[in-house]
């Protein structure tokens, strides 16, 4: 009978043991997509994109999420590949090297010379469930454009995109996200491209 009650612990005890070996899956990465925009006239400008600030909670590789009574917390199983200020500012710069519209463009370590330096501040990039029912992607950067020579500012405006998501689930919030940062962003260039195009006439 000791033998008995002594296996049951030890079967017991390596159970238990096993369990805490037990690691949650490794979460999902996600990045931030840079969009594509629109081709247009070149325009006789280098820049420098800066990130300034971010709103808080919003500063670290999070995938936020806003609550009823004002709470914030953050997708399960999943984040952002880097800080999203970091990723923002890849993307915008990528669109806008992409764009082909500008001489260069570049973040606040490039080495180069900037005539123009683009200033953004993201306010919003999280998903919305404070209504309810499925959540919906709320996007908001405020931009500020300004000339190097004298920092004079040319333009100062928000652009902001919301994007319902289809499915409540991680793809879901991160597709969403991409749609509303893509329309946020293709505003931004709308207005900065018009604010250099209208410097030079």
């Amino acid at each position: 009978m000791r033998t008995i009650v002594i296996a049951a612990a030890a079967a017991l005890a390596a159970g238990c043991l096993g369990g805490l070996k037990d690691v949650p899956p490794p979460a999902l990465i996600y990045r931030v997509e840079a969009p594509s925009l629109p081709a247009g006239a070149p325009l006789a400008a280098e820049l420098m994109v800066v990130v300034a600030e971010v709103a808080p909670g919003l500063d670290g590789p999070g995938i936020a999420g806003r609550w009823p009574g004002g709470r914030m917390d953050y997708l399960a199983g999943t984040r952002w590949a880097d800080a999203l200020p970091r990723l923002v500012q890849a993307a915008l710069i990528e669109s806008l090297q992409d764009s082909g519209r500008l001489r260069s463009v570049q973040s606040d370590l490039g080495r180069f010379r900037a005539t123009h330096t683009l200033v953004v501040e993201v306010r919003r990039f999280e998903a919305d469930y404070t209504a309810g029912g499925p959540p919906v992607a709320e996007v908001a950067l405020a931009v500020s454009l300004g000339r190097a020579s004298d920092r004079r500012v040319l333009a100062s405006f928000t652009a902001s995109a919301s994007e319902a998501v289809a499915e409540n689930r991680q793809t879901g919030v991160v597709a969403a996200l991409d749609a509303a940062f893509a329309r946020a962003a293709g505003e931004m260039a709308e207005k900065v491209f018009a604010a250099l195009a209208a410097e030079k006439e």
